[in-house]
């Protein structure tokens, strides 16, 4: 535990986290997940920590491209007292040497408006598509879900096993994170966050709330279809997921960021000059004896919502 404290240190400086970062938060996003350990880049000078990018593993599937292991880039890091002396690019290529010796397969980022043309432009990465967020529209018909506040009694009940029994299916088309229960469970298990589990007929997904502003919001995390042994597509309407996440938070409006096949309904953009700070998905593949693991100019992201990386 005390080797993740400079880690802390460097991530409370550089983004002035209020409440300041913990290493039990730290420990539980970079060594409890079920999918393994996290792969870290990091940069010392003297004894301290100037340099940290953390891959967090994390399993894509495809229904007709299989599966790929790769690392959530996060917690991208350098100290101001050592920057623009190649400490970016030094972390960067120091996660790729601790990513492929772990066995992953290239580097899922995601990245602010801000570093994502550096990654791209500098160290030849590849920008997906651009996400917007959008606020879905609630109706006016009762919520048809049943919610359950995830505390520890929750996690520790049969709840997730009863509604996620199998693994998710991969999308129809292009790659999804690959969710069972086990993974839910320690995704929700964060600490010092505030989830709520929704059961729809077809689907369960998951929220929080946060304030923009003088706004209370309540974010759609996640959508995930109940019925994975069914060939069509499970979707829900947002307009019926909105209503119960609607009426759970006390407030009219309700977010979702991502791409996911298992949403109906379009909702209404938020232009990007309004979003705190705009995300972009990045992609980088490992190589091996100089050839890459896979195609990262064709490879299509179309299941990723705020809840498989750590927005909230």
């Amino acid at each position: 535990m005390d080797q993740l404290q400079p880690t802390a240190d460097l991530l409370n400086l550089v983004f002035a986290y209020d409440p300041p970062i913990g290493i039990d938060q730290l420990s539980w996003y970079y060594r409890d997940n079920p999918e393994g350990f996290a792969s870290i880049g990091r940069v010392d000078k003297v004894g301290l920590q100037v340099g940290n990018y953390s891959l967090v593993p994390t399993r894509l599937e495809s229904r007709t491209q299989g599966e790929l292991r790769l690392g959530l880039g996060v917690d991208l890091a350098t100290h101001p007292q050592y920057r623009g002396a190649g400490t970016f690019r030094r972390t960067v290529e120091d996660s790729y040497r601790s990513g492929s010796a772990n066995g992953l397969q290239g580097i899922l980022g995601v990245a602010n408006a801000q570093s994502a043309p550096r990654m791209v432009e500098a160290m030849g990465w590849r920008m997906l598509p651009h996400i917007s967020a959008r606020f879905l529209v609630p109706g006016v018909r009762p919520p048809t879900a049943s919610s359950y506040l995830v505390d520890q009694q929750f996690l520790e009940g049969p709840v997730l096993e009863t509604y996620l029994p199998t693994p998710t299916r991969p999308p129809v088309t292009g790659y999804g994170t690959r969710w069972t229960a086990e993974l839910l469970r320690w995704r929700l298990s964060r600490p010092g966050a505030n989830y709520v589990l929704h059961v729809h007929e077809d689907v369960v997904f998951v929220s929080t709330s946060t304030r923009l502003g003088p706004f209370r919001v309540a974010i759609l995390l996640k959508v995930l279809p109940r019925h994975t042994d069914k060939e069509r597509t499970v979707r829900a309407s947002s307009r019926s997921l909105a209503t119960t996440l609607a009426r759970q938070h006390r407030t009219p409006l309700v977010l979702h960021w991502g791409t996911t096949p298992h949403l109906r309904g379009s909702g209404i953009a938020l232009p990007k000059r309004f979003m705190p700070s705009p995300l972009e998905l990045v992609v980088y593949a490992f190589t091996n004896d100089g050839l890459p693991h896979f195609d990262q100019d064709a490879l299509n992201i179309s299941a990723f919502e705020f809840l498989d990386f750590d927005a909230y």
